[in-house]
């Protein structure tokens, strides 16, 4: 019965099939050449039009660049344009023998304020070989999904003829109601030796398969819902957008968010960047490219102000591994940033005075020398007069209270850019980066004297320190880059030359440093 009910239906799914390929190819050839007339008339005209200026002013490659641009269409093959006379201007592309072309005609007129006059003829030859082959495309590809469409239908047909008996059709059709509305497996109450029992059968199978993986695939998003709202972590979980989706309850706890805060609301609100690449782009490009992110430093908006976090994401996807967004653990880097700055604020700073020490004043004259290989630069070397009689006077404890208020006056007096360095001991170094004054050689000089000539005064003036009024001076020394030295060690060299030659000279004075400086320093010191 079924191969009776294949063989009689054939033919007439076979006649249609052939009757449709028919009507599609008529309609497309129809629909093609009307596209291809349309695209004639236009290019033409919008061709025409741009040559006439060009072609009245006689501007060659001015046509032949318009041509060249016009012959970037596949269907042109060639562009003729004639001068009003008659004559040949411009020809390009070739017309083969055999080839079937349509030539299609165009005055060219040039328009100005004033006259509109017939410049010229213009002659475009459209190929048709690229209209065969699109139509022959279009026609094979109807060809082969009417093929298909036609032998799906032969097979639905004969699966439904097959399977179209009344009893066990209902009683499978009930069972999956009930399996529906009840939400639990309700087999088909059916046995037999032929293919409907065989399909009964799976279908039991199926059931009971399913039921099985529910129960794990809930056991699992159980497992999941713990480890994720009870694993010590701040997680949190964003879609492709950067909304988020689920947060974590010792997220919550630890941050002092409510679920309700944070659920539904874009992740970049609560973002700030932490370094110069951006954040949000980083995390965005993740997103859209479902990418890995390990350890990305941000900064965290919390109720009770803001912490250094770093961020790893990870993509999540459904049971049937479909992007589902990322999940983001944080982890809470505020306090070892702390301990770093803190470190790095001992490595770089003198912690009697709250000045530049040496290692952070040596880091910074060789950068200039390393960035530039000419860095203008003005070094000024501070060696204190008579400090060494205070420390054997009155103790160390008043002589570094002395040096907290030298500190304080020499910041007084130099310019809040200028980089103030305790070297050690009595000795400061002031660092000035001359390529921001713009000032001539003498300009400098003379701006360099009356600092020197301010920290001279701020020193001569008595310092009182713990009841004792002290008397104290300074020799400063001053060496200048490139004037004087072309590396970090000889400005620093020179500049400690100066001011030996400055104690020379009876202390509480400055010297620039001169090629015929001595550079022994002098058995005196302090």
């Amino acid at each position: 019965m079924h191969s009776k009910f294949f063989l009689s239906l054939m033919p007439i799914v076979l006649g249609i099939a052939l009757m449709t390929i028919g009507v599609f190819a008529f309609l497309s050839i129809e629909r093609f050449e009307n596209q291809l007339q349309e695209k004639e008339k236009a290019l033409s005209a919008a061709l025409a039009q741009v040559l006439g200026e060009p072609l009245w002013n006689y501007q060659y490659e001015t046509l032949v660049q318009l041509v060249s641009v016009a012959m970037t269409d596949p269907d042109i093959v060639q562009v003729l344009i004639l001068d009003e006379g008659g004559n040949e201007v411009l020809v390009k592309g070739n017309v083969a023998d055999n080839e079937r072309v349509d030539r299609r005609s165009q005055r060219i007129f040039y328009h100005n304020a004033h006259i509109e006059q017939s410049a010229g003829l213009l002659q475009i030859s459209f190929g048709r070989q690229r209209l065969r082959d699109e139509l022959l495309g279009r026609v094979f590809q109807e060809l082969i999904l009417i093929v298909f469409m036609s032998a799906g239908f032969l097979v639905c047909v004969l699966l439904i003829s097959r399977y179209v008996i009344h009893k066990p059709l209902s009683e499978l059709l009930l069972a999956m109601k009930q399996s529906q509305a009840k939400g639990v497996l309700q087999p088909v109450q059916w046995r037999s030796d032929d293919e409907i029992g065989y399909i009964i059968h799976q279908y039991n199978l199926m059931q009971e398969s399913l039921s099985v993986k529910e129960r794990q695939l809930e056991l699992s998003r159980s497992r999941y819902r713990t480890l994720y709202h009870s694993t010590p972590a701040l997680m949190l979980s964003v879609n492709m957008q950067g909304k988020i989706l689920e947060v974590s309850d010792y997220f919550c706890k630890e941050l002092g968010f409510a679920p309700d805060q944070l659920l539904g609301t874009s992740l970049w609100r609560y973002l700030d960047d932490h370094g110069s690449k951006s954040v949000h782009q980083v995390l965005e490009q993740a997103l859209l490219k479902e990418e890995v992110i390990r350890e990305l430093q941000a900064c965290f908006h919390l109720p009770r102000g803001r912490i250094d976090i770093l961020i790893t994401a990870v993509p999540q996807y459904d049971e049937l591994s479909e992007y589902q967004g990322h999940l983001l653990v944080l982890s809470d880097i505020t306090q070892l940033n702390q301990a770093y700055q803190l470190i790095e604020h001992q490595a770089n700073v003198d912690h009697l005075t709250g000045l530049a020490n040496r290692n952070r004043f040596q880091q910074d004259i060789d950068r200039y020398f390393i960035e530039q290989p000419h860095p203008r630069l003005s070094l000024l070397f501070i060696d204190l007069d008579g400090f060494k009689l205070v420390n054997d006077t009155w103790g160390h404890l008043v002589g570094d209270q002395l040096l907290v208020v030298v500190a304080k006056r020499m910041l007084n007096v130099v310019p809040p850019d200028v980089l103030v360095a305790r070297l050690g001991g009595d000795e400061f170094a002031i660092l000035i980066d001359d390529s921001t004054l713009d000032l001539t050689l003498d300009e400098l000089a003379l701006k360099l004297e009356q600092l020197g000539e301010s920290i001279l005064q701020q020193m001569a003036m008595p310092f009182k320190i713990s009841g004792h009024a002290l008397c104290i001076s300074a020799s400063i020394g001053i060496a200048c880059a490139p004037m004087h030295a072309t590396s970090s060690v000889e400005l620093l060299q020179y500049a400690d030359i100066a001011m030996y030659q400055a104690k020379r000279q009876g202390k509480n004075a400055f010297a620039f440093y001169h090629e015929t400086h001595g550079s022994e320093p002098p058995s005196e010191q302090g």
